[in-house]
């Protein structure tokens, strides 16, 4: 991975998140009751302390009626390069995102996932409000859990899928590294 990349700072969620509940006049126990939380841990969430999992970030911006793309709001240059790829925490544990497309005024989003051995979305499932999810594996070895059935995904191999459907992923070895690109369509903005 270019050293550029590796060293822009992500994108700092947290502020956005407790933003935008405060906007809407809720405490961090009104937010943690509804997504199932405790509030110490929203409260680290929105002080960039703890990475939430896929699942619980999607049900905070649900319980703040926020969709989620507009957390990784960018510029809306339509190139994006290797050097400028903004990373984004969108959630899961030893895992690094990165959006490969514009934030904004686009039909699709990409992410770039680089998962260390056992990281990915956690365990939890989650589904997105989105028309259609697209995988494909750069390198490595993906787990993708839909509702009662499991896929393994190889180099090269490639799915789609409906992400209403609950879902999470996990790199399913525990030695190598796993590159994985995930297109969203719509992408989860307003």
């Amino acid at each position: 991975m270019n050293k550029a990349a590796e060293e822009k700072p992500s994108i700092n969620i947290g502020p956005l998140l407790r933003a935008r509940r405060k906007e809407l006049n809720l405490t961090l126990a009104d937010v943690a009751e509804r997504v199932g939380v405790t509030k110490g841990f929203l409260s680290d969430v929105e002080r960039d302390k703890s990475s939430p999992s896929v699942a619980s970030l999607v049900q905070i911006c649900n319980v703040l009626n926020l969709p989620i793309g507009d957390l990784f709001a960018t510029g809306n240059s339509s190139v994006v390069r290797k050097a400028d790829r903004t990373p984004i925490k969108f959630g899961g544990h030893e895992i690094k995102d990165y959006l490969l497309s514009p934030s904004q005024g686009v039909r699709m989003q990409a992410i770039l996932s680089f998962m260390e051995p056992g990281g990915g979305g956690g365990d939890t499932l989650y589904s997105l409000d989105c028309e259609e999810e697209f995988v494909f594996v750069l390198s490595g070895t993906i787990k993708v859990k839909l509702e009662n059935e499991e896929i393994i995904l190889r180099e090269g191999d490639a799915m789609t899928f409906s992400p209403r459907q609950m879902h999470t992923f996990q790199n399913a070895s525990q030695d190598e590294p796993a590159n994985v690109m995930f297109i969203v369509h719509p992408p989860p903005v307003k």
